[in-house]
């Protein structure tokens, strides 16, 4: 009777086990994700964290932006220099068709490396340079004063776009399937027009209706930017906003040269 009564007693190293509640993290074991800050836990959009990661998100985001933009205006103004002294594009015409070749290149490196840095600030000063280089021949084309207004509209329109988006309640997400039936549309017309060239008004309608398309994904990309991604893809934020102003920025360029 009392061996039975013995074999029923917990064992021992029961008492051990439980004197140690610190192992349970190091196991990696479901109970270890209570001690993980919420900010930190896989599918926790930048939204849904305190207020000082989701301040640190958007400084990251703006400066890495500020910063591409900085750099493709400074290196499309030099394009804009030697080509007006020397005609290097018109003597060196593939260097836009590498820079073109590299823009594509170093995007699929972004976005393979997107989550390893240093990488993917590798490839985003690459892209970023690249895309610039391209910029500066497509401004080359134009004068000056019709460069500084699309740009004074499109810094303008992006600025007054992203305020209404932070302040708004409003979810842009739905936008999303418009906006890419939207701009295969476009891009299949732009395809259309390089073989089959369409009227000097029908091109300006085009510009035009890019411009709206790109106000539209300032719009979604500005929403998604807290609604949908993580702090750690700053780096993918600052693309998508980035593409959207140069777009923006042709579209609007495209558009007073036509007007000209």
């Amino acid at each position: 009777m009392s061996t039975a009564h013995y074999t029923q007693l917990p064992p021992v190293y029961d008492a051990t086990a439980d004197s140690r509640p610190q192992a349970a993290p190091a196991a990696g074991g479901g109970g270890g994700d209570d001690d993980v800050p919420d900010d930190f836990k896989f599918g926790v959009v930048a939204g849904q964290c305190d207020l000082s990661i989701r301040h640190a998100f958007v400084r990251k985001v703006y400066t890495i932006l500020t910063l591409q933009l900085l750099a493709t205006t400074a290196v499309g103004g030099y394009m804009r220099h030697i080509d007006a002294s020397s005609g290097f594009l018109l003597q060196h015409v593939w260097t836009v068709y590498a820079a073109m070749f590299g823009t594509l290149a170093s995007m699929l490196g972004l976005w393979w490396k997107r989550h390893s840095h240093p990488a993917n600030i590798a490839f985003l000063s690459a892209f970023t340079l690249f895309e610039a280089y391209t910029l500066g021949a497509v401004t080359a084309f134009y004068s000056t004063a019709l460069v500084l207004q699309a740009l004074a509209i499109t810094l303008g329109l992006f600025v007054a776009l992203t305020l209404f988006t932070l302040q708004s309640r409003y979810d842009f997400s739905r936008l999303g399937p418009i906006l890419g039936l939207a701009l295969w549309a476009v891009v299949l017309v732009g395809l259309v027009q390089i073989f089959v060239p369409f009227s000097r008004t029908f091109d300006l309608a085009m510009a035009a209706v890019t411009a709206v398309l790109f106000c539209g994904y300032i719009l979604y990309d500005t929403h998604m930017l807290m609604n949908r991604l993580s702090p750690d893809e700053y780096i993918l934020a600052s693309l998508s906003l980035y593409l959207d102003v140069v777009n923006l920025f042709v579209s609007i360029l495209r558009i007073l040269g036509d007007r000209d």
